[in-house]
Formats: structure tokens, sequence, C-alpha cells
């Protein structure tokens, strides 16, 4: 395949199963992936909050490798034919005002000060989930004040897996300020007095987020957790992804060029980062008038 399509395609494809596919799917014999089990795979992509776009990507990368198998005889039928796969619309993206974003914070860290540490650390940075949930205090350093984010959290059938991130431009260094650094060292106290209270029940993995005894936590029970947690403080809901969307938006409106979004972000192109906060990029655009013509007019 590799000779037929261009070098930056296929290093596309190559990040795209890596992380995607390999890490749910990759245990499995190829004669052992049924349709039911593939439908499976594409109702978690979707539960996730990817786009149907990303999703149609994914399904024809895998429907490729699954009807070359068909064809040199490895398989009678490729299993991806009859799975139902997201209609190709494109999502609304929310995004929480800054007032919003206090509120559910203000709230939530009175009654869930885990999740609280946890979405506030999203807001700030525009983490992943897979992201968030995989960060380690090695990944945090406080002195000079930078999140390091290179892995991501999957779950398969084995149980959870330590993947690559999304793709080489995901593997970021974010910088944050003092109210994430003094957020995640609050929770690092009273983490480590979870463990104490523990003790040898505590799997310690040294993840920043964990469960109660330890473990990664899962994403499905995270995004429930999320959606409690908005009810309970009575704000707009959004998907757990919109709080990338959010910290994106609100990175932009304060003033920080699209370059630096872009890199906050992960995102391998600029383009991407234009195209995706393009409502927002037009409205700077019109603030940066009014200040020319009240500079002009001077």
């Amino acid at each position: 395949m590799k000779r037929k399509i261009k070098e930056t395609t296929f290093k596309e494809y190559t990040n795209a199963v890596n992380y995607r596919i390999v890490p749910v799917l990759g245990d499995y014999q190829v004669k052992k992936l049924n349709t039911l089990l593939l439908q499976k795979f594409i109702n978690d992509l979707t539960d996730e909050g990817l786009s149907p776009r990303y999703i149609e990507y994914l399904n024809t990368i895998l429907y490729g490798a699954l009807d070359a198998a068909r064809k040199w005889k490895i398989i009678q039928t490729n299993p991806l034919i009859d799975v139902d796969k997201p209609r190709p619309r494109r999502v609304e993206q929310k995004t929480w005002s800054v007032k919003e974003m206090h509120i559910f914070l203000d709230v939530t860290k009175l009654t869930n000060p885990r999740l609280y540490a946890l979405i506030h650390t999203a807001l700030f940075t525009g983490c992943r989930r897979g992201e968030i949930l995989s960060l380690t205090w090695d990944d945090l350093d406080i002195e000079n004040q930078y999140l390091n984010v290179d892995k991501s959290l999957i779950y398969n059938k084995d149980g959870y897996k330590f993947s690559t991130t999304k793709s080489q431009s995901s593997n970021r260094v974010i910088k944050i300020g003092d109210s994430a650094i003094n957020v995640l060292k609050g929770w690092k106290a009273q983490q480590n007095k979870m463990k104490m209270a523990l003790r040898n029940s505590y799997e310690d993995l040294n993840l920043i987020f964990a469960t109660q005894t330890g473990k990664p936590i899962y994403p499905r029970s995270l995004t429930t957790e999320f959606n409690k947690a908005i009810k309970i403080a009575n704000v707009p809901k959004i998907r757990f992804h919109d709080t990338r969307h959010t910290h994106a938006t609100i990175c932009l409106e304060a003033g920080m060029t699209l370059k630096e979004v872009q890199e906050r972000l992960g995102h391998s192109s600029i383009k991407t980062t234009g195209d995706v906060y393009a409502h927002v990029t037009e409205s700077m655009k019109e603030k940066s008038v009014d200040l020319l013509e009240k500079f002009i007019s001077k």
C-alpha cells in the first residue's frame, strides 16, 4: 500500500491504525472479527465524541484491510459491510462561557474534588479525554509550570492500555499557569491521603487521575460522572470533548494567536485549527477592524 500513496498519507494511516485501531482490535485474529464486535468499536468511537468524518476515515482504513483479507481468502466476507456508521453530519460545537465554566468548577469543587481537578485541567489545557486519563505525576513540571502530553488511555477487551497519542504533533508540552498548578497540587495532597488510608489496597500507577483504588478511570464512567455534575451545576450540557473546544475558544478570545492554540491542542496543521475555530477567528477579525478604525480616527 505504501508504494501506491503519498508518504504523508501513509504516515497518517499508520498513526490512525496505531492510535485508534490496534489498541482495541489488535489482539484479535482477523477471523475472529465479526460484525457485532466491529459495531461496538464504531459505537465506542461515536460515544467518545469523535466526528462522523473521522470515524468514516477509520472505517475506510479498516474496510480496506479486511477486504484485502477477503481477497486473500483469509476470511470469506468482510464483516464491516453490515456495520452501521454515524451519519456524516457536522457535530455542533458547544462551549461554555467563562462564567459558565466557573459556575461548574465552583459547584464541583464542593461536591466532587477529583472531578473538579480533572475538568479544571481539561479546561485549562485543552487535552483530550484519553490524554487526561493517562497523565502521571511525572508529566507535571511544577517548577517550570509545564504539562507533558505523550500518551493516551484506551480500553480494549483485555482492559486498559497506554497507547501513543493521536499523531506525532499531539506529543506536546503545554504551558500552564498558577491556577492550574495550585489545583493539581491541592488534588495531589488529597490523593495522598487516600493512598495512606487504603495502603496496600491502592494500586499506585502514579496517575494524576485514577479510581479510588488507583486504577485508570474507565472513559465512559468519566462521561457519566461529568454529565451528572453538569446537571448539579445547572449549566448547559456539553460533551467532554467540548471542554477542549471551550479551552481553544477562550484562548483565542483572550488574544492567543492561532499558531499558539494549534500547538496547545496538538493539531498537525494550523489549517485544522483555523477550520474548526473559524467562527472565533471571524469574530476576532471584526474586533481587530474596530480597533484599527478607532486608532486611525484619532
